[in-house]
């Protein structure tokens, strides 16, 4: 950039704006942060995350920035300090599903018969996907910014008319939030509840029952744990686990991977991911001179668009302050 460095607010330090800011500090903009809740608060530091659309909406713009994120984590890999690494992942489909286009933005994937597995289903797939841990991955791209001189906030916003003048833009990744910071009604929870248990030793591919209902079956081992899913609730709010669920899900991954059974739970978190018809990632002039754009209601892929969101937000960002 050869203009002044443009002051940017974003709302939302989940993964959404926390890759953002560390584009548009590539890019030369001078991000801040705020946050309604710190880092360890957030839905995104509920993720169990590897690289897969869920409930991302529509497919032609998904599909483009999964494939961008991808090719980020690829570089991410070589950075032992990022809690990004790449493993294997078998996919087993009872119902179809609906983001299975995704296998083709990966270097390596191939079908296979689920009931070779013990899993008869409509498809199934082995693939090689994009592993994040999360606490890692968050911490380090926090750290990263802060590193860089980027401010942090943790401080409730009612709406993005209260960062101007002192910006010259805001960036809205406030997630579900969404409905109340800008009135949104079409951005909806998603309730995922997940269920964190100790690793057994040796265990390092993924394993996923897809279906079509409020529920999933997910076996993501990490660095030093397991997560354990899930739950897709539409419309549930709360943020208190049930046990109900917990006992559940943990009952359907040791029936699908048996090497679980002996593991101890460790905890058990809820996030409420975005939903929406579609993702929203557009610029809003709100009133003039107060540019103000939104990137929120991903769904459940979150971690696996973030980075083409991110390239497109710094896009807008270049052709709105440089034309």
């Amino acid at each position: 950039m050869t203009s002044p460095r443009k002051r940017i607010a974003i709302v939302g330090q989940g993964v959404i704006g926390l890759t953002c800011a560390s584009r548009l500090l590539e890019r030369g903009y001078s991000p801040e942060v705020y946050s309604r809740e710190a880092l360890a608060a957030t839905t995104s530091m509920s993720a169990g995350a590897y690289w897969w659309p869920h409930k991302a909406y529509p497919e032609e713009r998904v599909s483009k920035w999964s494939k961008e994120s991808y090719d980020k984590y690829l570089q991410l890999r070589t950075d032992p300090e990022s809690g990004v690494h790449f493993e294997k992942h078998y996919r087993f489909c009872i119902d179809l599903d609906e983001s299975a286009y995704a296998r083709h933005l990966l270097d390596e994937w191939e079908e296979i018969d689920g009931s070779d597995h013990g899993v008869p289903c409509a498809e199934a797939y082995l693939a090689t996907v994009p592993v994040i841990d999360v606490p890692v991955f968050l911490s380090y791209l926090r750290d990263t910014l802060q590193a860089a001189g980027v401010r942090f906030h943790v401080q409730e916003l009612r709406s993005p008319a209260e960062l101007f003048p002192d910006y010259d833009m805001v960036l809205n990744c406030t997630g579900v939030w969404a409905r109340h910071f800008v009135g949104d009604d079409e951005v909806f929870p998603i309730r995922g509840q997940a269920v964190r248990i100790t690793l057994p030793e040796g265990l390092r591919e993924s394993t996923r029952v897809f279906e079509k209902s409020d529920r999933f079956t997910l076996v993501l081992p990490r660095s030093t744990d397991v997560i354990l899913g899930g739950t897709a609730q539409e419309g549930g709010w709360s943020r208190r686990p049930r046990e109900e669920d917990t006992a559940a899900i943990f009952r359907r991954c040791r029936e699908l991977v048996p090497r679980i059974g002996d593991s101890r739970i460790l905890d058990v978190t809820v996030g409420l991911r975005p939903g929406r018809k579609e993702a929203r990632l557009e610029l809003e002039l709100s009133a003039p001179g107060r540019p103000v754009i939104h990137n929120y209601g991903h769904g459940g892929g979150g971690f696996t668009v973030a980075w083409g969101c991110a390239n497109e937000v710094a896009l807008l960002a270049d052709q709105y302050f440089l034309g």
